[in-house]
């Protein structure tokens, strides 16, 4: 059985509006069976997620994560348990988040005017990018597929939602990963498949009510 997740939301830990257990009980009511909660520069809404999965015994996998402000863009990491330092360097970033045990993903790229990474040298130094952004414009979604296809680099996606309603629009789509190390290898060597919708209330979430 697929295993589908969400591997872009933010809660209140940051700029969300969502407590995290807003956001596990909508995860879970659309059935999803795995998110991570990657607020900005912080990883306090994974971990909060996480005590709750355990304590409550929900259905769900909570991947640690959490969107990295570098000072060439965006930078989503998995597997960590601590904060790494915001307006860091991008390449620096990535080792050390690679030294902590986790996987990287560039957030949105060529998304400019969202802190999206757009020079190519930094699609090569991560081991993933982000291919589906509920957020983001088709086409930059096409050309961060292309050239992540050109790198030989793995897959995350999301629906980058700061709002509940919104969770699960951006997913990826994994065989036989029911735990974090699975669901990251299983990124890492792009063994997932991406399914989302863009809708403008997404878009513009700080906008429409």
């Amino acid at each position: 059985m697929s295993l589908k997740a969400d591997l872009h939301i933010h809660s209140n830990h940051s700029d969300g509006r969502s407590s995290v257990r807003e956001i596990l009980e909508t995860a879970i009511a659309k059935g999803l069976k795995a998110i991570s909660i990657t607020d900005h520069d912080n990883i306090n809404g994974s971990l909060e997620a996480i005590e709750i999965v355990k304590e409550e015994h929900l259905p769900i996998v909570v991947i640690r994560g959490v969107e990295i402000s570098t000072a060439q863009g965006h930078l989503l990491a998995y597997g960590i348990n601590r904060d790494v330092d915001k307006g860091i360097d991008l390449v620096e970033a990535v080792k050390i988040v690679k030294k902590l045990g986790g996987i990287t993903s560039l957030a949105h790229p060529f998304q400019f005017y969202r802190q999206g990474a757009c020079r190519l040298r930094y699609f090569k130094v991560v081991d993933c990018i982000e291919v589906f952004n509920a957020r983001s414009l088709p086409i930059f979604n096409s050309l961060s597929n292309f050239f992540r296809r050109k790198y030989g680099k793995g897959i995350t996606a999301g629906s980058d939602a700061h709002k509940a309603e919104f969770v699960g629009s951006g997913v990826v789509m994994l065989e036989k990963a029911s735990d974090e190390k699975l669901i990251m290898n299983a990124l890492k060597n792009g063994q997932c498949i991406v399914e989302g919708e863009i809708s403008i209330k997404n878009v513009f979430w700080r906008i429409v009510k």
